[in-house]
């Protein structure tokens, strides 16, 4: 039978949400499609995947037109692959992203992954603090972009089996790099902008079980080592509010809650499976 592993990061769900739909319109096809976190993958085990699989795919969400921390660890993990081998990338973005997807080439080169397609998916945006400019886009806006991200994904499963799909940021690399330049400065400064409200904290671990750099311990209360990737995992699903960013909790009764993908199968523990 026909095989595909869709590997995938995902921060509070909408790249989950991409690989789950990817893999339920693969199975419809009679393609077995398996959908795999990266967080608890191992090098070997993602490089047998590799090897075994007739299609491969890797998707991630897009932090300033950048490789989030966590996939690029796993890409400089992997071993090379001895013949090489054609894959296929998708990003999720709240609207532009440049060579969002396209943009992890190199590093995928390295390992004799060549990109084959690159596509990009807009999800709602998940930057939903109670401080800034952030806020969680409200209910018939969220409703509107998931609905057009589900017949993204329809229309896109249908061009990459046919061979329709093409690279697309090849030539946005511009763009991207307008947005990758501040943003890894402000990266930096953003590896130390969590923490912790001891009055709130219930010490019950989600955060530091959530954490994709280990950059969360458990001691009387969380203690954070100054590596966050800013996948705001810790933030969205505390069940108390009580983690800080940028020194501020969440105000759940003027803001509600942080978003996260609304698709009635997700869970926080489906980001790490």
């Amino acid at each position: 039978m026909y095989t595909a592993v869709i590997f995938y990061f995902s921060g509070t769900g909408n790249t989950w949400w991409v690989a789950d739909k990817i893999k339920r319109q693969l199975d419809a096809k009679n393609i077995n499609a398996s959908a795999v976190s990266i967080d608890t993958l191992t090098p070997k085990k993602a490089d047998w995947w590799i090897k075994t699989a007739d299609l491969v795919m890797l998707g991630w969400p897009v932090y300033g037109s950048d490789l989030p921390e966590p996939v690029k660890r796993f890409i400089d993990a992997l071993p090379k692959s001895e013949k090489g081998k054609h894959v296929h990338v998708f990003c999720t973005q709240m609207g532009f992203s440049g060579d969002g997807a396209y943009v992890a080439h190199k590093r995928l080169k390295g390992k004799r992954l060549i990109i084959d397609t690159a596509d990009h998916f807009i999800m709602p945006s998940n930057l939903s603090m109670s401080h800034g400019f952030f806020a969680t886009p409200d209910e018939h806006k969220i409703k509107r972009i998931v609905g057009s991200a589900e017949k993204h994904v329809e229309q896109y499963v249908e061009r990459l089996l046919s061979g329709r799909v093409r690279i697309k940021g090849r030539y946005s690399c511009i763009l991207g790099i307008l947005q990758r330049w501040p943003y890894r400065l402000y990266r930096k400064k953003a590896r130390n902008l969590v923490g912790v409200d001891a009055s709130r904290c219930t010490r019950c671990g989600l955060c530091a079980e959530l954490c994709p750099m280990n950059n969360i311990t458990i001691k009387d209360i969380p203690e954070f080592a100054g590596n966050c990737a800013q996948c705001l995992r810790c933030y969205s699903f505390c069940p108390t509010s009580a983690i800080t960013y940028y020194g501020h909790v969440r105000d759940e009764k003027k803001h509600g809650k942080p978003y996260f993908v609304p698709d009635k199968h997700f869970t926080p523990s489906s980001l790490i499976k």
